[in-house]
Order: C-alpha cells, then structure tokens, then sequence
C-alpha cells in the first residue's frame, strides 16, 4: 500500500536520517534458540526454522514493514523472508520463501524452493519490497556484524551466527539492520522481546 510522506507520522525523523551516509540501526543481540535447536534435532531445517520465527516477529511489528523506493513510501500488511542460498562452486544466490503461520508448511515450500535454485542454481530472482534479508554464518561465531547496505533499499536485514551450548542452554549472536526512519531502539526491543517470547513457547 502506497503512502504519502507528509501522512506518515515518522516524516520527520525518516528525513533526517535518511540524509545519513548510515541511515540503519545495526546491533548484535545474543538470543536463546534451546527450543529451535531441540525441535530441528528431530525436524532438522534449522535455517528455516529461524527464518519463520523471525518473519513470524516481523509481521507482527509495523515498524518493520515500511519501505522506501524511488522516492516513494509503502506500507505491506505482509512481508516474506528472503534467504541467502550458498552453492556447491561457492558462489550465492537467493531464494524467497512464502510466509505463512503454519511452519510445517512453510518448511515444506522452503525445502521445493531451495531444492529447486540450488539444482537450477539460480544467482538471482525478482527484486520486492515486501521482503525481508535473512543469511547465517555457520561456520564461527560473531561479536558484531555489518551488512552491506544501500540507504536506498530500506528491507531490514538478520544474520545469526553458529549456535553455541553455554550453561545447557543454546545461544546465536543476532545480527539486526533496520532504517532508523522507520525503527527505533524501542521498536528492536519490542522486536527482540516478541522474538524471544515466540522461541520459548515453541514446541
């Protein structure tokens, strides 16, 4: 849904941050994914498990939904995940994933689509505002992470890290980019705290 600026209650705080050479909010958070590592140790897919609950998150905060193009300003009553897809020749590309409440559902479209770009190997695909930009890094952990941005794709960015067992729980670092015209640090606390809620009531 289009919006005009001047109607947009944020108008003046997305004007002067988007003046920024850096007009995103980037932190990393530490979160606990005990119950995602349990339920992928008998369902496995951890990458799109995360990729749900965080989308799942998202849909729920207004503020994450905003997007700003061509001088343009949209509002999506829904947005989908868009994942980062590694290749055997260690290159990437990217798959977009259907959201939708149902995570066995959402699983079994994200497994027919990835199959379906990794086989293909399909670098690219439509670009959309209503996305969201998930990646992991596997292989370490991270303290702190920066994305390439462009002040000009306003789609909120998420990479976690390696999950990692500390006192019999499991943690990974949460890398989050989000336009500070749109988000502020109450938002990403609202943000984290739903997150977090979500993942421990997750069975």
């Amino acid at each position: 849904m289009k919006i005009e600026m001047k109607d947009y209650k944020r108008n003046h705080l997305f004007e002067r941050y988007h003046k920024s050479e850096n007009a995103f909010i980037i932190l990393t958070t530490k979160i606990d994914v005990t119950n995602v590592v349990e339920y992928c140790n008998k369902n496995k897919r951890f990458y799109a498990t995360m990729g749900h609950l965080i989308s799942k998150t998202v849909n729920e905060i207004d503020a994450f939904k905003y997007r700003y193009h061509d001088g343009e300003l949209f509002y999506f009553d829904k947005v989908n995940p868009s994942f980062t897809q590694m290749y055997d020749d260690d290159t990437i590309g990217f798959f977009s994933v259907p959201y939708q409440d149902d995570i066995k559902k959402f699983t079994s479209d994200f497994i027919k689509i990835q199959k379906d770009h990794v086989d293909n190997k399909i670098f690219s695909q439509e670009k959309r505002l209503d996305e969201i930009w998930f990646s992991c890094v596997p292989w370490f952990k991270f303290t702190s992470l920066t994305p390439p941005y462009d002040k000009n794709v306003t789609i909120p960015q998420f990479v976690w890290d390696k999950y990692e067992l500390e006192q019999d729980k499991y943690y990974v670092n949460l890398m989050i980019a989000v336009h500070h015209g749109f988000a502020d640090g109450s938002h990403i606390g609202k943000f984290i705290n739903t997150l977090q809620k979500h993942i421990d009531e997750f069975k």
